[in-house]
This record gives C-alpha cells, structure tokens and sequence, in this order.
C-alpha cells in the first residue's frame, strides 16, 4: 500500500514562503500551509522556474508592494475555469502580472488559444506583465491591451481577440466606486450568458483601496445589485473589517471577493 505521506520526491515550491517577511507572503504565514497550493502544483517545473523568477524581479522592483490577489481568489478562479473547461476570460486590471500568468498557464494546460484578454490603463505594469508573458511563451494565449476597463473599446478589443462573449470576467482594477460601477455596466450585457463575473476587494476593509475616498468596490456592488435583481451574486467576507480578520475566516483573504451570474 502506498504511504502518501512519503512521497520520493515532495514539491518544494511555495514551502519556503512561509517563513518569508515580505507582505506578499501573508497566506503563507497566516495558513502555515504544509503543501503546495494547486495553483502552483499543476505546473510545469519550467512554468514555476517563470512564476519563481516573477516574484524574484517584481519584489526587488515594487519592494513595498506587489499587488497581487494571492492564494484564495485565484484558487476560486482555477476551480471555476479549469473544472468546466472554460476558454474565454477577460480581466480588467493585471498590474505586474501575477493572475495573468497563472491564467495563461491554465490556458495552455486545457490546450486553449486567444484565450486571456487582460486590460489594464497603466503602460508601465502592462508593459511589465507583457515581457512576462512572453518569457512564459503565453502569447498564443494572453493579449495585453492598454486601456481603460471600462471604455467600451476595450470590451469590443475583448470580443475580437476571444473569439466570442467572455465566459468569466475578473474585475481587480481601480477599486473606485463609479468606475467599478462603469466597469459592471460594461462587462455584464458583454458576458456569455451563465457566464461570471468575480470582483475582487469587495469587504468593508478593502473599501480604503478607493483613492477618491469613496465606498470601493463593496458599495459599488451594492448599487449595481440593487438596480439588477435578475443576477445571481454572492459576498465572500464582505463583513471583515482588517486584513488580519480573514485569518480567523473559511475563506483566508480579508479582502473578499464578490462574484455575480448572468442568468442564462
């Protein structure tokens, strides 16, 4: 009988993160997690060796700040994409490229092409995220487009590299109230019907990532629901209040994440 505790050759990967002191590492630290998360298990020990250089470079780069929607939100994300075969994926906000590469590697691994439309307004990170891409070979699956997520261009650019309505959307951007609610305003009438749209930052703590002081991405779900009783959408930790709050939740990220269905 095998014994799965004795693996010969145990993953290594993302084991080391727990006892690293930047912020990026927070759900390591705060899960004391002995395995690999499997969005960073199913990889090629060449698409690791990319993923394991990424956070190398963007940490020396950003020292003060990464950016990224980490373990549990992506984890959502690979379930929800990987589990039904899904092929068209749009993402309003990329920053330095941590959801872009791990959604291209799905891609690639369900043999999916023009697959990931990723939208993002800020030329610096996007060109970034684009010499990442590349170096993952992710082309024939990732488009980079400079834009505002919510301008109407940006959805037609979506359409036309995906072939078709997106099946999900990510929504990770400004975290402003009124561009969010552009941003839902534009991307639902766009979406597959029975597609989804998953917002990230949508808890009361996260409301403080509106740099115009405004009630964030939460307040602008509220108001969007409100006027579109027909979707179908959860609150994942919308009631945390500080980021170590999460650590105390089923699910880790203090931050939430919202995620709506269009009825089909």
């Amino acid at each position: 009988m095998l014994n799965p505790q004795k693996s010969p050759n145990p993953p290594v990967r993302t084991l080391k993160f727990s006892d690293k002191q930047h912020g990026r590492y927070w759900w390591f630290t705060a899960t004391k997690a002995k395995y690999v998360p499997p969005i960073f298990d199913f990889l090629s020990d060449q698409e690791w060796e990319v993923m394991r250089l990424w956070y190398e470079d963007s940490e020396k780069t950003r020292p003060l700040g990464t950016g990224e929607c980490n373990v549990p939100a992506m984890s959502m994300l690979m379930g929800l994409i990987m589990g039904n075969n899904i092929s068209r994926v749009a993402q309003c906000g990329h920053y330095i490229g941590f959801s872009t590469l791990l959604l291209g590697f799905m891609m690639r691994r369900m043999s999916h092409q023009n697959s990931v439309f990723s939208v993002d307004i800020d030329p610096y990170v996007s060109a970034y995220t684009s010499s990442w891409v590349q170096r993952a070979g992710l082309e024939p699956q990732v488009r980079i487009d400079i834009n505002d997520s919510a301008n109407p261009q940006a959805a037609q650019n979506a359409k036309s590299f995906l072939k078709g309505a997106p099946q999900v959307v990510f929504i990770d951007s400004s975290h402003e109230y009124d561009h969010t609610i552009r941003e839902l305003d534009l991307w639902y009438p766009l979406l597959q019907p029975g597609g989804f749209i998953a917002l990230h930052d949508v808890s009361q703590f996260a409301v403080r990532f509106d740099a115009k002081k405004g009630v964030g991405v939460k307040g602008a779900l509220q108001t969007w629901v409100s006027k579109h009783p027909e979707a179908q959408t959860i609150f994942i930790n919308d009631f945390c209040t500080d980021q170590h709050f999460g650590e105390r939740t089923v699910y880790k990220d203090a931050s939430g994440l919202g995620i709506i269905q269009k009825p089909s």
